[in-house]
C-alpha cells in the first residue's frame, strides 16, 4: 500500500490524510490491533508511525515508532507506505536456524495436536483434553483426567487412590484385602517408631496391637474376653506367664498335666446355724466355729461324672463345744457313722470329703 500525503502536517499532528481513495489500501484495525507506516519526504527524512485506526482515507496515528522521531512532513511530496519495519520483524518469534532464541508466550492460546521432542518443557498453563504417556501411542499405562467434574483420573484405566480413600472399600466391596502372594505382607512403621494396629469396635473400645522391641504388647480398651473358636493354640517355645489374674477352664479338661508346684485357694466360713460351703471359693476350708450349725452343705460341686475333693479345716473358737447337727446329704461315711468333733476351746479337726456321684 503506497499514497502521497495529501495534507500537511506537524509533530503534534495525530492524524494524517492520504490521497481520496487511496485509504482503502491500508487495513482498518480495531483494538487491539495495529500496523506501522513510514513517511519519507522528498529529502529522505524518514518517520515510522503506528496507526491504531482508520477512517477512509483518514489514518489515526502514535508518532515517532521504532527509533524515529516526529517530524513535518509536507503534502504532495511526502509518500505514506506500508514497510517491513524492524518493529515489526521483532515481533516474529525469533529463531536462530532451526532453534528459537527466546521464550514462547502464547497468551492463552493453545498448540493443538503437537509432538514436542527433547529437551522441550512446558511451564505454567494447563494441559487439557489429553493422555500422558511414557512413550509413544503406549496406552496401557497412561494417566488421564477425565473432562467431567469429580470424575476420578485413572492410570491405565484404574481410578487412582487418594489419601482420604478407603482403601479397604477400594480393594473389596466385602472389606476383605486378599493378599495372595507368598511375596506380600503388612508392615507398619519403621524400626524405632512407636507404631500400633487398632481394631475398633463400636464406639471407641478397641484392641491395640504393639511391640515394644521386646514383647508383643496386646492392650483392650473395652470390655468382654478374648475368644477362640475351632482354633487350637501351640506354644512351640517360650513360656506362657499369667503375671495376673485368672486361668479359668470352666469346668474343662487339662490333659496330661506335669505340676511343679502348686498351692489351694484356701476360703474361711463363719459358722451360722445354716451354712453353705461354695466349692468354687476354694477346695480348702477353715471353717470357724463359733456357734452351732444345725445344717451344712456344699454348693456348686464338681458336674456328674467327675471327682472331687474338698478338705474342711474344722477350728473351734476360745469358747469351744460347738457342733454340726445334721452333715450335707448325700455323703457316706465311714461305718456310716459321722465324725464327732473335738469340742475343745481352739481345737482342729481336719475332714476330708470326696465325690464320685455313688
Amino acid at each position: 500500500a503506497s499514497s502521497l500525503l495529501a495534507a500537511t502536517i506537524v509533530p503534534a499532528d495525530l492524524t494524517i490524510q492520504v490521497k481520496p481513495g487511496f485509504g482503502a489500501l491500508f487495513p482498518a484495525p480495531s483494538t487491539p490491533q495495529v500496523f506501522y507506516i513510514t513517511l519519507e519526504n522528498d529529502v529522505g527524512a524518514i518517520e515510522v508511525m503506528k496507526c491504531t485506526s482508520r477512517s477512509v482515507d483518514l489514518l489515526t496515528v502514535v508518532r515517532g515508532q521504532d527509533g524515529t522521531v516526529a517530524q513535518d512532513f509536507v503534502l504532495d511530496v511526502t509518500r505514506v507506505e506500508l514497510r517491513v519495519q524492524a518493529i515489526v520483524l521483532e515481533e516474529f518469534v525469533q529463531v536462530n536456524g532451526d532453534a528459537m532464541t527466546g521464550d514462547l508466550d502464547f497468551a492463552t492460546n493453545e498448540i493443538q495436536n503437537a509432538y514436542l521432542t527433547g529437551t522441550t518443557r512446558i511451564t505454567g498453563g494447563q494441559s487439557i483434553g489429553m493422555a500422558i504417556r511414557g512413550t509413544l501411542d503406549q496406552s496401557n499405562n497412561e494417566l488421564v483426567v477425565p473432562a467431567a467434574s469429580g470424575v476420578r483420573a485413572t492410570a491405565g484405566g484404574v481410578p487412582l487412590v487418594v489419601n482420604t480413600d478407603d482403601i479397604i472399600a477400594l480393594l473389596d466391596t466385602a472389606g476383605v484385602i486378599d493378599l495372595a502372594s507368598a511375596t506380600v505382607g503388612v508392615k507398619i512403621g519403621t524400626a524405632g517408631a512407636s507404631d500400633y494396629l487398632r481394631l475398633y469396635g463400636g464406639s471407641t473400645s478397641h484392641v491395640q496391637f504393639a511391640h515394644n522391641d521386646t514383647d508383643l504388647l496386646i492392650t483392650a480398651v473395652t470390655t468382654g474376653k478374648f475368644s477362640l473358636a475351632d482354633l487350637d493354640v501351640e506354644i512351640l517355645s517360650g513360656s506362657l506367664t499369667v503375671v495376673a489374674g485368672l486361668v479359668q477352664l470352666t469346668d474343662s479338661l487339662l490333659i496330661r498335666p506335669e505340676i511343679k508346684d502348686f498351692a489351694l485357694t484356701k476360703q474361711t466360713v463363719s459358722a451360722s446355724t445354716t451354712t453353705a460351703i461354695d466349692y468354687e471359693l476354694g477346695s480348702f476350708v477353715q471353717l470357724d466355729m463359733d456357734q452351732d450349725i444345725t445344717d451344712l452343705s456344699i454348693t456348686n460341686p464338681p458336674a456328674t461324672g467327675r471327682v472331687g475333693s474338698l478338705r474342711l479345716k474344722i477350728k473351734q473358737d476360745v469358747t469351744g463345744g460347738w457342733l454340726i447337727t445334721n452333715w450335707p446329704s448325700g455323703i457316706t461315711w465311714p461305718g456310716g457313722i459321722a465324725p464327732v468333733l473335738s469340742t475343745a476351746a481352739n481345737s482342729v479337726d481336719y475332714v476330708d470329703i470326696w465325690t464320685d456321684d455313688e
